[in-house]
């Protein structure tokens, strides 16, 4: 009985004990953090030391997984981007590609955890980053945009023969075009006008 007094009068006076997080967990607290540093000072001012702080653990946690800030910022941003739209072969190439341009359209317009474009274009800005960005976070959604037209020409919406690379990126080159001219993501008119351009780019 002793013992239980003491404890409880201890834990009024330290508040209530904070079970340790780890595994999965820390790893998602972790990866929020990056992000939140991200968008607070940039990928130049991010450091591991501001990504554990932030996650109320210590450095150690992080050096543990990452070996430097560019390895945790492609993995924090793998964590936060929601789900590609994946072809759907019961729907025409059109219908497809509306699905995949407005889910793009949500992510660069901060409607989702990813940080948006504003930080995405710094990110692209950084010589170290660029090309890992590309290939972990570009590729695929333009592998899915290509799968999309092999479709459409497998079925006959496109003719034979005429998909070229080009094809398969203007689409989300004039989504970020728009975010950088006007600072809003495209109409529902203006995705309507994209996926025109695309398809007539592979007709």
């Amino acid at each position: 009985m002793v013992v239980n007094v003491y404890y409880c009068r201890m834990t009024q006076i330290a508040g209530p004990v904070r079970s340790r997080r780890r595994g999965a967990v820390l790893e998602h607290a972790l990866c929020t953090a990056a992000v939140e540093e991200l968008i607070a000072v940039g990928y130049a001012g991010l450091t591991m030391e501001g990504v554990a702080a932030r996650a109320h653990t210590g450095k150690a946690a992080v050096y543990r997984r990452w070996p430097n800030k560019r390895a945790l910022t492609l993995d924090a941003l793998r964590h936060v981007l929601p789900p590609l739209p994946q072809l759907d072969p019961s729907i025409s190439a059109r219908e497809n590609l509306a699905q995949v341009f407005t889910a793009l359209c949500g992510v660069l317009a901060g409607e989702t955890p990813f940080p948006g474009h504003a930080v995405a274009i710094g990110l692209l800005a950084e010589p170290d980053l660029r090309a890992a960005f590309a290939d972990a976070v570009v590729a695929p959604r333009l592998a899915v945009i290509a799968s999309i037209l092999a479709r459409g020409e497998q079925t006959g919406e496109i003719a034979p023969g005429t998909l070229t690379p080009f094809a398969t990126q203007v689409g989300p080159s004039l989504i970020m075009q728009t975010f950088l001219l006007t600072g809003a993501p495209p109409s529902p008119a203006d995705i309507d006008r994209v996926i025109d351009t695309v398809l007539s780019l592979a007709a």
